[in-house]
C-alpha cells in the first residue's frame, strides 16, 4: 500500500520551503519597485514645485491688477526659498499681510542665470523695494505685464541633475514651464 501526500481533500499544501522561496523572491521584486518608486516621487516633487512658482505667477499678475500696485515675485536661490509681496514703496508700514513665503523639498534646489541685474527704478534711485541683493525678482506692474529688468528665467533641478525652468512666454504676456536646458 503506497502513503500518498495528498491530503484527504485532494489537494497538496505549500511546504516550509516553498514559502521562504515565494517570499525571497517578493522582497527582491519590492526592491527593485522601492529603487523606481523613490525617482517617481523625485519627479514628482519637482514638477510640484514648478507648477506651485508657475501658479505664483499668475497669482501675482493676477493680484497687481486688480490691486493697482506692483508686485514682487522673489527668489533666493542660496536659501532655496521664493515668495510674492507688494512692492515694499507702495505697501503700508505694516508691510503685505498677504505676502506667501515658500521653501523648497531638500532634495530641490534653485539657479538663477548668472549676469541677472538687480532691478533698479528709472531714475535709478532704488531698487524697488528689494532689500536683499541675494534675491533675484519678477516686477509684476498694475498694467499686468511684467518688467524688463525682471530674471530671464529660473530652474529647479532636483538631485539627478534633472529640471525645469519658469521663462517667459513667446508673446512676454506670461510666464510657462519648460524643460530645464544645460546653458545657462
Amino acid at each position: 500500500m503506497l502513503v500518498s501526500r495528498q491530503s484527504k481533500f485532494g489537494r497538496r499544501a505549500f511546504t516550509l520551503v516553498e514559502l521562504i522561496l515565494v517570499l525571497v523572491l517578493l522582497a527582491i521584486i519590492a526592491t527593485f519597485v522601492a529603487a523606481r518608486m523613490g525617482s517617481f516621487f523625485e519627479g514628482r516633487a519637482l514638477s510640484f514645485e514648478a507648477r506651485r512658482l508657475l501658479s505664483l505667477t499668475h497669482y501675482a499678475q493676477s493680484r497687481a491688477v486688480s490691486e493697482g500696485v506692483p508686485f514682487i515675485l522673489w527668489v533666493n536661490p542660496a536659501e532655496s526659498t521664493y515668495g510674492l509681496a507688494i512692492q515694499s514703496t507702495f505697501s503700508d508700514p505694516e508691510g503685505d499681510a498677504r505676502a506667501v513665503r515658500y521653501t523648497l523639498d531638500p532634495n530641490l534646489h534653485l539657479e538663477i542665470p548668472q549676469g541677472e541685474v538687480a532691478p533698479v527704478s528709472e531714475q535709478d534711485d532704488e531698487k524697488l523695494g528689494v532689500t536683499n541683493e541675494a534675491l533675484s525678482t519678477i516686477r509684476f506692474t498694475p498694467d499686468g505685464f511684467f518688467d524688463e529688468s525682471s530674471v530671464s528665467k529660473i530652474t529647479i533641478r532636483d538631485k539627478s541633475q534633472a529640471g525645469l525652468e519658469l521663462v517667459p512666454t513667446a508673446n512676454r504676456l506670461g510666464y510657462e514651464i519648460r524643460p530645464a536646458s544645460n546653458a545657462n
